[in-house]
């Protein structure tokens, strides 16, 4: 989600904090009760148009949401009766580590793929390594460095058989690490280590993950039908390994991606549940007295980024200008009726290093020290204007801010912090719409000036936030590079779990680099869901990371036919 996980409306919707609704934890309410509807399906959004479901091409939670449901890694996340995220074993049925923690050796169980063919040790092996490979370009690859040239491989440096992923066998796939990682278990149920079929991908080339017809599935659902920017048609998978613990048989998903209208849907039955934002609905939703209501908090920050590759942009004093250009407080109360709390860091509350919080562990957010520092915006801009040779008159500026949905609630959020830009700098921002494709090719070429978005980790530790902007990568091309930054991660990156003290030390020092020295992003806000689902609706699972939901347990008891 770093799939890192980007959303269109830039805001509106994430992957939510650890919940099981309506009475799921797992296995045990899985089977449904006795009550239980004969016909079982589920009607579901998806905000927009997924990316791609090629798993080495998938940035997006959109088909993170389509991917958790048609495949199976090596482990899946579940939400345990507690609400905490659990790695289970999925396609490993079990996995041994040694004493130094550098060979994990995962034991396959025996299943197939929707076709009938044998999932394998060397699916998993072609599928890590094709993620990795320099030519496949995958955003994500940075994901897999914990294993053994895994880097070198993805920079050219090394040779696909030098990766520390070997098939021992069809059933034992072997894991060599770079060095101890306090984090690896946590990254084993991501797109990124699941198996591919190398004879599909080959056959399919680049259309490999665009249509239903062009892939194998392995997971509790396979897709039956994709019509493009309006549905996914979802059924069961009799192959699957688990696929008794499956009830539902049909998984029903709408591609809607204006806010009135999924919400009208939701209201009148036509989806069984989604998050809730504003006022208005809610209070329909509650006359309504037909939904339960649980309000999550995510790990999730929506954030303003700045392109250095941009003039204007490559001044530290410009991009803290415009960060304490940000009125976190008025954001939070205005725009989401402080449902989302001012965010002053980076990294959300919810997320954690080993037991303890990351947020309440390392003391002041950066952006206060900043803005205590600079009480007038516009004087830090001038003198970064002046810096860079420029003409000192902000009113001379004119900015253009990029952003990835055209629907009204978006336009709001836009023409708010065009506002707070123009009022606080004196600049003119000039605000460009384009559909969620476009915006994700633009930013993915770094074709922008400044956009923003909500951005939430993959797994729960800090180094899933802190990764992200290390010199090359790419998943939110900024053309930022700090070579102290780069060394505090790398050091923090091979750091085993008992030294977690000192990991969080490395990673608060991460932090002050990115938002008080150099302002690489501006963080605005952290995010909680409001979810609201139909009563008959049971055992939809909401992991903190990895997707937005998890239907595999989930039934209906109680629907109106």
């Amino acid at each position: 989600m770093k799939s890192k996980r980007l959303l269109a409306a830039v805001v509106s919707c994430i992957v939510l904090a650890s919940v099981a609704l309506a009475g799921c934890g797992g296995k045990e309410n899985a089977a449904g009760g006795k009550g239980a509807d004969k016909e079982q399906y589920l009607n579901m959004i998806l905000q927009e148009e997924p990316k791609s479901l090629d798993p080495a091409k998938s940035t997006d939670l959109y088909s993170s949401q389509v991917i958790s449901e048609v495949y199976d890694g090596l482990t899946r996340l579940e939400v345990d009766e507690k609400g905490k995220d659990v790695v289970k074993p999925a396609g490993a049925e079990k996995w041994d580590v040694s004493e130094d923690g550098l060979k994990w050796t995962f034991h396959l169980r025996d299943y197939e793929w929707s076709d009938g063919k044998k999932v394998t040790a060397k699916d998993y092996e072609y599928g890590i390594k094709r993620n990795l490979d320099p030519k496949t370009a995958s955003e994500y690859a940075y994901l897999l460095a914990p294993i053994k040239n895994a880097n070198e491989y993805n920079a050219g440096k090394a040779k696909a058989e030098e990766v520390g992923v070997k098939a021992l066998d069809d059933k034992t796939l072997e894991i060599n690490l770079a060095g101890p990682c306090a984090y690896f278990l946590k990254i084993t149920y991501f797109k990124l280590m699941m198996p591919q079929r190398q004879d599909i991908v080959e056959k399919y080339g680049e259309k490999f993950g665009t249509e239903a017809s062009n892939m194998v599935f392995c997971g509790p659902f396979t897709i039956k039908e994709w019509v493009h920017a309006n549905k996914m048609e979802l059924v069961k998978n009799e192959k699957y390994w688990d696929a008794k613990s499956v009830k539902l048989n049909n998984v029903h998903m709408k591609i809607i991606n204006n806010e009135s209208a999924r919400m009208q849907e939701l209201l009148n039955g036509g989806i069984d549940f989604s998050n809730v934002q504003k006022p208005e609905w809610k209070e329909k939703f509650k006359k309504a007295d037909k939904f339960e209501v649980k309000k999550v908090i995510e790990p999730a920050t929506n954030i303003e980024f700045f392109n250095q590759k941009v003039k204007l942009f490559s001044n530290a004093k410009v991009r803290k200008a415009f960060s304490l250009a940000v009125n976190r407080e008025e954001v939070s109360k205005t725009l989401f009726k402080n449902d989302f709390t001012p965010a002053y860091g980076f990294v959300p509350p919810s997320l954690q290093i080993g037991d303890k919080e990351f947020r309440k562990e390392v003391g002041e957010e950066p952006i206060k020290k900043l803005k205590e520092e600079n009480k007038d915006p516009k004087k830090l801009l001038i003198e970064g204007l002046k810096e860079l040779g420029m003409d000192s008159d902000p009113s001379k500026v004119t900015v253009n801010y990029l952003t990835g949905s055209t629907s009204d609630q978006q336009k709001e959020i836009c023409e708010f912090f065009q506002e707070m830009y123009q009022k606080a700098l004196g600049v003119k921002v000039n605000i460009e719409y384009v559909q969620w494709p476009v915006y994700m090719k633009r930013i993915n070429n770094a074709e922008y000036e400044i956009s923003g978005m909500a951005w939430t980790g993959d797994y729960d530790d800090p180094m899933t936030e802190f990764d992200l902007w290390m010199t090359g990568a790419k998943a939110l091309p900024t053309n930022y590079s700090n070579t102290k930054y780069d060394e505090l991660i790398k050091k923090a990156a091979l750091l085993p779990e008992e030294k977690n003290e000192e990991r969080m030390k490395l990673f608060k020092e991460a932090e002050q680099i990115l938002l008080y020295e150099d302002a690489v992003i501006a963080p605005a806000v952290y995010r909680a869901r409001n979810i609201y689902q139909r009563k008959y609706v049971k055992g939809i699972m909401v992991p903190q990371f990895g997707s937005l939901y998890d239907v595999k347990y989930a039934y209906t008891e109680g629907r109106e036919q």
